[in-house]
């Protein structure tokens, strides 16, 4: 693996809810086998920049609608950020992928597995759910937070508690702070409907691609019970990152790198590697 970050350019396209930021390497993508990133809710394709570094390939990765740079238009559904991926892959010419998803990104590429079986390889996901379970009135109280604090101040409370005690230091809170950005608070709170309130628990009998759920130890949104039936649910397999919070890929991404190597050499004989 190289040390280089990846320094990718932006490419506009157009999804199912206006424009959607694609970023590549520049290179030319394989129509099989090429990687597309997904990432968590409420943080930017940015997150992945260190890990496609260190993997040495060039790859395509986006910001989902209301993220990042894309249109800050809806729906905030798994169903709509699913459009959005397959749209990235048309736009750039891939006809089938290795998904790698965090957070919501896992549960993203999940359903795109489902609805778009010839079209994705494998899907590794970190910390991802298939649904959090979290109820109404939680939902409402965590928005109620949110307006009440204003976007900045949540978040920037927020991160520090969502990483794992070893990884918090001001280098990587600021990479995540980086990557979330800012955004109009009534956005972020339609996100966080959106999220939480998501299950695809009934789409997991159409899932055919090899599927790895990754979890940390110290992960409090998706804990590794969450991730353990993620891996049970889709016929796949399961691991921990011991002390890692919920943003593994900006936590440890020389180790997020590693365990997607292992993952993709032992893919499925004739599956294109990345």
């Amino acid at each position: 693996m190289t040390s280089s970050n990846w320094n990718p350019g932006a490419v506009e396209i157009v999804g199912g809810a206006g424009q959607v930021v694609t970023y590549t390497g520049g290179s030319s993508l394989p129509s099989r086998g090429a990687v597309v990133f997904v990432h968590p809710i409420n943080t930017s394709a940015r997150v992945w920049h260190e890990v496609v570094g260190l993997l040495g390939i060039d790859a395509l990765a986006l910001d989902l609608r209301g993220h990042g740079r894309s249109a800050q238009v809806g729906p905030y559904t798994v169903d709509g950020y699913v459009e959005d991926v397959v749209a990235a892959m048309d736009a750039h010419g891939v006809e089938a992928a290795h998904l790698v998803g965090g957070s919501l990104g896992g549960t993203i590429s999940a359903a795109t597995a489902a609805a778009h079986p010839n079209r994705v390889l494998s899907v590794a996901a970190f910390g991802s759910t298939l649904g959090t379970g979290v109820g109404d009135d939680a939902i409402a109280a965590m928005v109620a937070e949110l307006d009440a604090a204003g976007m900045t101040t949540y978040f920037a409370e927020l991160i520090p508690q969502v990483l794992g005690t070893q990884f918090r230091s001001p280098e990587i809170v600021a990479v995540a702070l980086e990557a979330i950005g800012d955004r109009p608070e009534s956005v972020v709170a339609d996100i966080l409907r959106g999220a939480f309130g998501a299950d695809i628990r009934d789409r997991t009998d159409r899932i055919s691609a090899p599927t790895h759920a990754i979890a940390g130890t110290e992960d409090p949104t998706c804990p590794v019970a969450m991730s353990t039936e993620f891996a049970a649910a889709t016929g796949g397999t399961s691991a921990e990152l011991p002390g890692v919070g919920h943003l593994p890929m900006v936590e440890t991404p020389a180790a997020v790198a590693a365990i997607l190597e292992q993952f993709w050499s032992g893919s499925r004989e004739g599956t294109p590697k990345p």
